[in-house]
């Protein structure tokens, strides 16, 4: 019974781990009394703790492996760096039900892992391991984070398994594997969704006290999304990059085009993959350095097909030159709009599938291409960049010529979130007769997404409707984290017809915000897109909507405002913005323009004349003092521009008109039901996994599993 009672000791043991220790960001949502009772429990389970850890630490029988005669031989099908050092490596393999971690970390202390929703420990699933320093066995504690204080306890139920581990002079190395929903309200469940990977490392000789971490971090990742892998073939690649341009201090928002020449090609071959070449250095009395925790002002960068080239001469001086600030860029440059590769932070590029590749030279080499790089620099220093983005292609073409469509809200300044919401919609339309126009017969095939947005986006969908009906989604980021936007492959892919239609609706949260948010570039206003990588190629390259300039002044109760009528508004808003035409009682109240404006600068020099109530304020100025805190306002004000009129843009690949820009409502459709609930019947307990481990201690952990199992039972009863 010596041995049962350890292991119902065991079972309940607290950890009391110092894992990462973050500032509280979300407002506590429990009552005073709540908190006096959960407190009250905390401190009867402190003092427990202290009696259960002093019984465990005088005995040394664990319930671990002795490692060092066992390492799995698993292949890893994903590794990421957790830290900018790599010190913290991990590895992993899923299957279609579990996930086997290889963690490995620079300490011969403790080894924190973690994984939430959010970006801090409350609330998290969590393991602590370590590798004995005195006997080398390896031990793992399943743990989870208070929802109310930043401290781990352990779980009822143990549901990681070890596998391994072991520590040489510098690292500690753990396997160790989990079921992706264990059924068991103290784990996280692993989905499709990014999921924030918390990790800490204790101090040497911190096994089993677990002091205060010495080192700790959060890293963004999508755990679940496989990977499409480089050809065995050599690729060649092809550079387009920035060259040593600066970036002014006094610049928050910069937008930079680089028109390229593609690589003289005399047969087709096709792009197969792209990766960032990521090169900003501050500039520090005058010199560019190399600073180990600068961040690189690059937000996102896309690089478009062009398809107008015929003045050979013109586009190759362009291609020999520096590059063109964003607004003042020839007009030429507006044929380049079909989108070849897309990134945005976080992601490390991507590899397609390798049944599509885009196709490069196929007009006898003599294309021409536009790298559009986004610069956020709202830390206002001088730079030096040579950013860009690595081609990867090859000359053995693959079955299919793909493409990427842009989809999603037109990028404007009449895409509005307004402050103080939890989750605010906004929604962008790719029409039916957009489709029906550029489209073949037999549809495309959808094979990945890009989602992107700014900020203060919290999930984004890619919608598909039929008719009237709703279908599956293509693709959905439930937990959007801008600092992380990896393309998501479409499992099996999705067959898209003619008239189909697709539906970007994305989610903000703007409690942290006190003026409403405008669409744009600049990192502190918002966009909601999707880049689509479908297969066979065809001559659509962008579809979008945005709300009439009309409907979306009338939604805010403006009528008329002084020196423009509605329709030169929208003549504007047509233009990207450009306010260079402007009255000059107009043009003289605005304020300097940086970056591309869409329209951003004509809402703070817009008067209105009509209704008397906002007479002579700036539309800017009205949309601040707005009572934001009634919800009844707000709600209705998303309902009209979410459900109400959408102008809707199709665009072709030699920026030509695919459908005529028409008004139309959103689309009436039955929504999609959700059977989420009937997927699973959990309970909230969770089964071991069986062990895989082929050491002679194999035999007596099984045994001890089951005494484990009895254990609870005894303990239920």
């Amino acid at each position: 019974m010596n041995a049962l009672a350890l292991f119902i000791l065991s079972v309940s043991l607290l950890c009391d781990a110092k894992l990462p220790r973050h500032r509280q960001t979300q407002p506590n949502d429990l009552s005073a009394n709540q908190n006096q009772t959960l407190r009250i429990q905390t401190e009867k389970k402190n003092e427990r703790t202290t009696r259960i850890v002093n019984e465990y630490r005088t005995r040394h029988r664990r319930e671990s492996f002795d490692s060092r005669s066992y390492e799995s031989s698993l292949i890893w099908a994903h590794s990421e760096r957790l830290d900018e050092n790599g010190d913290v490596l991990l590895r992993w393999v899923n299957s279609d039900s579990s996930i086997t971690f290889r963690l490995e970390a620079r300490t011969r202390g403790y080894v924190g892992l973690g994984f939430n929703s959010g970006r801090n420990m409350r609330g998290a699933d969590l393991i602590v391991a370590w590798v004995d320093d005195r006997h080398g066995n390896a031990q793992l504690l399943d743990c989870h984070g208070l929802t109310f204080e930043d401290r781990a306890v352990t779980d009822e139920v143990q549901n990681y398994e070890l596998i391994s581990g072991y520590q040489n002079d510098t690292h500690t190395t753990l396997e160790f594997r989990r079921q992706l929903d264990t059924c068991d309200k103290q784990d996280f469940i692993i989905g499709e969704d990014t999921t924030q990977i918390l990790w800490a490392l204790g101090s040497e000789g911190s096994d089993g006290e677990l002091p205060r971490h010495m080192h700790s971090g959060i890293r963004p990742l999508r755990l679940l999304q496989p990977l499409s892998k480089p050809d065995t073939v050599p690729l060649k690649h092809w550079d387009v990059r920035i060259a040593n341009l600066t970036i002014p201090h006094v610049m928050a928002t910069l937008f930079w085009c680089k028109v390229f020449k593609a690589p003289d090609l005399l047969k087709k071959h096709h792009i197969v993959g792209y990766q960032p070449l990521i090169d900003s250095r501050p500039i520090r009395n005058k010199i560019p350095v190399v600073e180990k925790d600068s961040l690189s002002p690059v937000h996102h960068m896309v690089l478009y097909e062009c398809a107008g080239d015929h003045d050979k001469r013109m586009w190759t001086e362009w291609a020999e030159g520096e590059g063109f600030f964003g607004p003042s860029r020839p007009g030429e440059l507006a044929t380049c709009v079909t989108p070849i590769a897309a990134w945005a932070m976080g992601s490390k590029g991507e590899f397609l599938p390798e049944n599509v590749g885009i196709p490069l030279g196929e007009r006898g080499g003599v294309s021409y291409y536009m790298l559009e790089v986004h610069y956020d620099n709202q830390a206002l220093h001088e730079v030096l960049d040579n950013s860009g983005i690595r081609i990867h292609y090859t000359p053995q073409l693959r079955a299919h010529d793909a493409a990427l469509l842009g989809a999603g809200i037109g990028v404007s300044a009449l895409h509005v979130i307004p402050p103080k919401q939890r989750a605010y919609r906004t929604v962008g339309i790719c029409s039916p007769e957009c489709t029906n126009n550029t489209m073949p017969e037999e549809g495309i095939n959808i094979v990945s997404v890009l989602l992107h947005a700014h900020g203060t986006a919290r999930k984004i969908t890619l919608k598909h409707i039929r008719g009237n009906e709703e279908l599956p989604k293509i693709s959905e980021e439930n937990v959007y984290d801008a600092r992380y936007q990896q393309s998501r492959i479409v499992p099996g892919g999705r067959k898209f017809y003619r008239r189909d239609t697709l539906i970007t609706e994305c989610t903000y949260d703007s409690t942290m915000r006190n003026k409403p948010i405008l669409g744009g570039y600049s990192a502190t206003q918002e966009m909601c897109l999707s880049f689509i990588l479908y297969y066979p190629r065809t001559q659509l390259a962008g579809c979008y909507s945005m709300t009439p300039v009309v409907e979306f002044f009338e939604t805010f109760g403006v009528k008329e405002f002084y020196g423009l009528s509605m329709m030169q508004v929208e003549k504007i808003f047509l233009s990207s913005g450009n306010v260079e035409s402007l009255p000059q009682e107009i043009e003289s109240g605005l304020t300097a323009v940086q970056g591309d404006d869409q329209g951003v600068g004509l809402m703070k020099g817009l008067v209105i004349k009509e209704p008397p109530e906002f007479r002579n304020k700036t539309f800017m100025a009205h949309l601040n003092e707005m009572p934001w805190s009634e919800s009844l306002l707000t709600e209705q004000i998303e309902k009209t521009l979410y459900h109400g009129w959408h102008m809707t843009f199709c665009k072709k690949r030699d920026d030509s008109w695919g459908a005529p820009i028409q008004i139309q409502n959103y689309p009436n459709y039955t929504k999609l039901s959700n059977n989420d609930a009937s997927e699973n019947s959990c309970h909230y307990k969770s089964m071991r996994l069986p062990s895989v481990t082929t050491t002679a201690g194999s035999a007596s952990t099984n045994s001890w599993s089951a005494i484990l199992v009895l254990s609870i039972l005894i303990v239920a009863r």
